[in-house]
């Protein structure tokens, strides 16, 4: 009952939506009779053609019927009055030369062919007609899209934000459009700063090119004398790839109090499609360029299914909950043990809900408590199972031995046999890299979770003793995710705004980093990979292609200078030590993993040799008999009979040769 009021919404929206295509489609249809009517009254000759009968509108609306077609064809449904554009322009020259060529047919090669016949246009008629449809078409179109710009500016000069755009003249002006479509909220740009010097004294749509980025103090201080106060600072989308340049420009502007922003701008057909507003955030210039996954491919695979995201209130449940409903998903459920993470991920489904979005509903949910998950699942029947519970810090796990153990082994268990009892196509478990040859409690309870699931694929699968539907399952391994709870990056902004110092373990110590959009399409990528296999063969973990690990330090001293400080004079960095059961560095692959590619760009996968599910049994049985009683050194040693790794040394690997092992992959 909590979506009715989301699911009405939508409607209405789809059904204005609607209505106003039909009116646009009726204007189109009635402008075209009128150019065939005005150009057969302009042309100067008053008989009416015998080919047309008696009636010349009726034969024109024969006409129109057959120009909506072609319209169609020629995309000018595909975009909205208000962003009308020289694409549309274009679209409809297309359109009515099209219409203009059938004219032709009809008077050169059709009516020769009926005795006494003259033809119904000629030359001159057809000019004037090609002329007539261009205007009527094109017209209200350009006058629409000048009275909403109008509208616009109206609203926003009557208390509009004053506001510069950071980027090269050619970035600025997708800016510009998605603030003239009024996605940016009442502002109004006064000038452009440009890393070009030679755009210096240019103006884009009428905005000028004021100064260079070196320039921003003195032209901000400038543009005070004029009565100009600079509110915020809009980072144009291509100038965010350009992390050093972007770096230096934030830290100014937040020094100086102007809160940058930046307009995902989504260009559609030469224009300003869909922009949406958001505030700059550090982790858009901490890591690499981004790993694209092609997202058609996916929506095709995910549209129609219905979804299971176990710990959907965390970071990543709750963006892969919304990411599948955006995706076209049948039905999302997500399970959570915290009432109040689950309310949370809810409340944020039904505010970033668009029109067509799938509804987002929730249960609470232990995964440690069997017989409640796979009543659960066996209810909603899923499609594909992701598995995102778990308990992930490094350091709390090594004094939580037990916990870890009932959680993210006995839980994976749990959810994994709760997928197959269901007869889920995919089950997808959401791993590690501290997995990879593991020195913590952490890694060593993941790559048993792994191991599981990778034993079960291989397994034959029954259900009350009989042959099931078989379910694929994968384990797909992480590195860390940007702006996730407890990561590193919240708690180094957290230490920055409290005015220092920042705390990094070891000088030495790098990671590897992901944003969360990547996670989730990492995540569903190896759905439609595993769930479009025919039938199970090697067992396969995906990792997503990090490119170079980073070293914490240099985040630390990129966070600094981004909140308009220096490392060492306005912050310090102080070093704690390494944690128990942390790493200097982390591993992709283990040396006996062989890779295997998997046919998807930044994907790379390893292939598993886990034991048999039937000698694993016996483990995970004593293994969770000793968590149940709270026995943490027992668990230990039961952990090290089946992750030997964790009672070796760590394979240290140096932050030069992690980036050349890494570049090899």
């Amino acid at each position: 009952m909590q979506q009715l009021p989301a699911l009405t919404k939508m409607g209405r929206r789809t059904l204005s939506s609607r209505l106003k295509q039909g009116a646009v489609v009726f204007h189109d249809f009635a402008v075209t009779v009128a150019a065939i009517l005005l150009a057969l009254l302009l042309r100067g000759d008053p008989r009416v053609p015998a080919i047309m009968g008696a009636d010349p509108v009726l034969w024109a609306a024969g006409f129109a019927g057959i120009a909506l077609i072609i319209y169609a064809s020629c995309s000018l449904y595909a975009s909205r009055w208000r962003f009308a554009s020289l694409f549309d322009l274009f679209g409809i020259f297309k359109a009515v030369c099209i219409l203009t060529a059938l004219l032709l047919l009809i008077d050169y090669i059709i009516t020769p062919r009926m005795a006494d016949i003259p033809k119904i246009f000629g030359g001159r008629t057809l000019a004037i007609y090609w002329c007539v449809q261009v205007l009527l078409l094109g017209g209200p179109r350009i006058a629409y899209r000048a009275y909403r710009s109008w509208k616009r500016q109206s609203t926003l000069n009557s208390d509009p934000l004053a506001a510069i755009v950071l980027g090269r003249a050619s970035d600025a002006d997708a800016v510009l459009r998605a603030v003239e479509a009024g996605v940016a909220g009442p502002i109004r740009v006064f000038g452009i700063v440009s890393p070009v010097a030679q755009e210096i004294g240019q103006a884009v749509r009428g905005v000028p090119v004021w100064g260079s980025t070196d320039q921003i103090e003195q032209i901000v201080r400038d543009s005070a004398s004029r009565g100009i106060t600079i509110q915020r600072a809009i980072i144009a989308p291509d100038a965010l790839r350009t992390p050093a340049l972007v770096e230096t420009s934030i830290g100014v502007f937040r020094r100086m109090g102007i809160p940058p922003i930046r307009i995902d701008v989504t260009e559609s057909s030469g224009y300003a499609q869909r922009a949406r507003l958001h505030t700059v955030i550090d982790d858009d210039f901490l890591i690499r360029p981004l790993v694209d996954v092609e997202e058609e491919p996916l929506r095709a695979f995910v549209r129609g299914k219905r979804v299971i995201v176990t710990g959907g209130g965390g970071s990543i449940g709750s963006e892969l909950a919304i990411r599948s409903a955006q995706f076209g998903a049948d039905q999302v459920l997500v399970l959570d043990s915290s009432e109040a993470a689950l309310h949370a991920i809810l409340d944020r489904a039904m505010v970033e809900s668009r029109p067509g979005d799938t509804p987002v509903t929730g249960r609470l949910c232990d995964i440690r408590d069997r017989t409640r998950l796979l009543s659960i699942t066996r209810e909603f029947a899923p499609d594909v199972v992701f598995h995102a519970a778990a308990l992930k810090h490094v350091p709390h796990l090594e004094q939580e031995v037990s916990d870890a153990v009932r959680t993210n082994v006995m839980g994976t268990v749990n959810a994994a046999d709760a997928a197959v009892a269901a007869g889920a196509a995919t089950f997808v478990l959401i791993s590690t890299d501290k997995a990879t040859e593991p020195v913590s409690i952490l890694g060593a309870t993941k790559r048993l979770a792994e191991m599981y699931v990778q034993a079960l694929d291989a397994a034959p699968q029954l259900l009350d003793g009989a042959p099931a539907r078989r379910t694929r399952l994968v384990a797909v391994r992480f590195g860390n995710v940007l702006g996730t709870a407890g990561s590193v990056v919240p708690r180094f902004r957290a230490q920055i705004e409290a005015g220092g110092p920042v705390t990094v373990t070891d000088p030495d110590m790098v990671r590897y980093f992901m944003t969360k959009r990547e996670a989730t399409d990492l995540l569903w990528t190896a759905a439609r990979i595993t769930g479009e296999a025919a039938s199970a063969g090697h067992s396969a973990i995906l990792v997503l292609n990090m490119g170079q690990p980073v070293r914490i330090a240099d985040l630390a001293e990129r966070m600094i200078r981004l909140a308009g400080f220096e490392p060492g004079k306005g912050i310090d960095i102080v070093y704690s030590g390494r944690r128990p059961g942390e790493r200097l560095s982390e591993i992709l692959f283990e040396e006996r993993e062989p890779r295997l590619e998997v046919g998807v760009r930044g994907i790379v996968a390893a292939e598993a040799q886990p034991p048999a599910l039937s000698r694993l049994q016996p483990f995970l049985s004593r293994l969770q008999m000793a968590a149940m009683e709270g026995d943490d050194d027992r668990a230990r040693g039961i952990i090290a009979e089946l992750v030997p790794d964790i009672a070796r040394p760590s394979r240290v690997i140096p932050l030069r040769n992690a980036l050349a092992s890494n570049a090899d992959h």
